[in-house]
């Protein structure tokens, strides 16, 4: 039993507890003239919850879940001590006083709110004693009232830990704080990005947008996906002498590139003997991550007999093969490993659209969910990323729908499954369920395969361009890594070309891949390619391509972020935006005119560098 007060330290312990809430906003989006803005898309951006407006403007974003919210105290009591803080909840208007007293009962520093509205407020009692002495608190709401006790520690300063509500106000003063902290991103063609800070999850909230004029801006609080690097394949490659290692991987005097993607052969060896090799001079160059995929397993595994020309690995050999796969990116030490390269695709000659014969295997939507089940459990007891499913067309992996049309026959691709419809067509579908493409739609629906599932694999061959994800699939945590890409037979910038032109399309490339499709890293195929563009060299001389891939890859290294650009991008201006640690700042322009441009641009919400250097690629400089 204390029998002075001068004597009792009571410890107070911070209570972490959670509300729930269900979500309801609602309003309209238009422009300054009052005209309903159709196609702007709202974000909430935590909860990570979005509508498109349609002709009216409005938008609704609800959510009959409940969301857990933090909250600063339980609800069960109206005044708490926490860490420092006062804090006190207010279920209806009242005053609020505090008071705080030294041990001998003469009043230090006192607080009143009148008439206090409904919330949450917070007094720092930190910030209010400048002594090691024991004080007393009173707090009141209303004929509510409680007193605490309170030693300020070390050295006279009350360390307090980290908050977890991230509008913790820092000043002295009793004041009112938000029980929701999240925001709404709104942005629409033509108009300037908003984003508009929220304290509440049921309410009306209608948006007005500025148009763009003539201001571009990089938001560096507007943050997308996180940068892993850059690649290249070494498959039926030659080995890497050290010239070409430093060229590709060398930071300073090469492209920096951190990422190199080998093959697996059908006896699960090495597809390429110089694997181990190049996977050695990658590393000692600062590669980061090796990773592995795989053609076709032997003919006799197969409904076709062959490890050419497709056809399907037969179930009865999925365990055994599944076995395989896990041990070569064991072996391998690989960061990752892709259970089949381009499920999508059978060789099929060398006639349009159609460019060799070669391992090849296919696996319709059913079968690569059903083999992933296999297969993904055993390469992560191995310690490895499953990524998959790699399909050629970046297309397949959200629909059935093929790339069109060929170059010089203006044909489709080659369809393998039969779906038979096209972009650019209005032929229907004519896959029955599980039997086409959509690789990632069929993978979600099942929970099982889903959950092997690390990062989404995919090529950008035929359409040349990047499918978003899809809205009725949550992404949580997986990565999309562009793992193959190149200028091949029978498809826009085939070649043979080295100019400027096919230089800014490559760059056009990744520019999509990062801005539509939110690539985390891309890859190219191969260093040094012979009649098609299909190397970032040709017939061992060298391009554009080259150097406008390096105004990528030497620049926006691993770990930095991508974010947004807004306004009026002059139509021949492709510029995204990438921020590193501190003020390091990358803004890839692209300029696909025929003439000069000049953007002046804007950065806003974070530190802007001192200054930039430019590194430019055209029809007469190499970075």
């Amino acid at each position: 039993m204390c029998q002075r007060l001068t004597f009792c330290l009571f410890i107070l312990i911070g209570l972490t507890v959670n509300a729930q809430t269900t979500i309801n906003l609602h309003g309209t989006v238009s422009n300054q003239a009052a005209k309903p803005i159709a196609g702007a898309i709202v974000t909430l951006v935590k909860q990570q919850l979005k509508d498109t407006t349609g002709s009216d403007g409005a938008y609704t974003i609800i959510n009959n879940t409940s969301v857990k919210l933090p909250l600063l105290m339980p609800r069960n009591q109206t005044i708490f001590l926490d860490r420092g803080f006062l804090e006190l909840s207010l279920t209806n208007p009242s005053l609020v006083k505090v008071e705080i007293f030294d041990a001998k009962g003469i009043l230090l520093k006192k607080e009143y709110l009148q008439n206090a509205q409904t919330g949450f407020y917070r007094f720092n009692v930190a910030e209010n004693s400048n002594t090691t002495k024991l004080l007393v608190i009173r707090a009141s709401i209303g004929q509510n009232e409680a007193t605490f006790r309170y030693l300020s520690l070390q050295s006279g300063k009350y360390m307090a830990n980290q908050s977890n509500e991230s509008s913790t106000p820092i000043g002295s003063k009793l004041a009112k704080i938000a029980a929701i902290d999240d925001t709404l991103r709104t942005a629409a063609a033509g108009y300037k990005t908003k984003v508009t800070a929220i304290t509440s999850y049921d309410q009306e909230l209608n948006i007005t947008l500025d148009t763009t004029g003539s201001d571009v801006t990089v938001q560096l609080d507007q943050t997308r996906q996180t940068i892993r690097g850059f690649g290249i394949n070494n498959n039926w490659a030659p080995a890497l002498t050290d010239q070409v290692a430093n060229a590709l991987f060398d930071s300073v005097n090469g492209l920096g590139l951190t990422i190199l993607r080998i093959g697996m052969g059908a006896n699960g060896g090495h597809f390429n003997s110089s694997s181990p090799q190049d996977i050695q001079k990658a590393k000692a160059r600062g590669a980061k991550y090796i990773i592995g995929s795989l053609w076709s397993p032997p003919g006799n595994y197969k409904t076709n007999n062959s490890e050419n020309n497709g056809g399907h690995v037969k179930p009865a050999n999925y365990e055994q093969w599944a076995t395989t796969i896990a041990n070569f990116a064991e072996n391998n030490n690989l960061y990752a490993m892709s259970p089949k390269n381009e499920p999508d695709f059978a060789s099929c000659g060398m006639s349009e659209p159609c460019n060799g014969n070669y391992p090849t295997t296919l696996y319709t939507a059913e079968e690569y969910v059903n083999f992933m089940k296999v297969v993904g459990p055993k390469l992560k007891a191995k310690g490895v990323k499953v990524m998959g499913p790699e399909a050629s067309e970046w297309l397949h992996t959200w629909s059935d729908s093929s790339a069109c049309c060929s170059e010089p026959g203006n044909k489709p691709s080659s369809d393998p499954l039969g779906c038979g419809c096209f972009t650019g067509k209005t032929t229907p579908c004519n896959c029955a369920a599980g039997k086409g493409y959509d690789y990632g739609h069929y993978l979600y629906k099942d929970k099982d395969a889903w959950a092997q599932l690390d990062i989404l694999g995919v090529h950008q061959y035929d359409t040349q361009i990047a499918k978003p994800w899809p809205d009725d699939v949550p992404k949580g945590d997986i990565e999309v890594w562009q793992t193959e890409m190149s200028g091949v037979k029978w498809w826009p910038e085939q070649g043979p070309s080295k100019d400027i032109n096919n230089g800014v399309a490559v760059a056009g490339w990744l520019h999509n891949a990062f801005t539509v499709g939110e690539a985390n890293a891309w890859c190219w195929w191969w260093w040094n390619g012979t009649s098609t563009n299909e190397g970032l060299q040709m017939n061992g001389q060298d391009t554009k391509r080259h150097y406008t891939f390096g105004n990528f890859t030497k620049f926006v290294r691993p770990g930095f972020i991508r974010v947004d650009v807004t306004g009026a991008i002059p139509k021949d201006v492709l510029l995204s935006a990438y921020k590193g640690s501190g003020d390091r700042l990358v803004i890839v322009a692209i300029n696909k005119g025929g003439s000069s441009a000049e953007v002046p641009i804007t950065i806003a919400g974070g530190t802007a560098p001192a200054s930039m250097t430019p590194w430019v690629t055209s029809a007469s400089d190499d970075l």
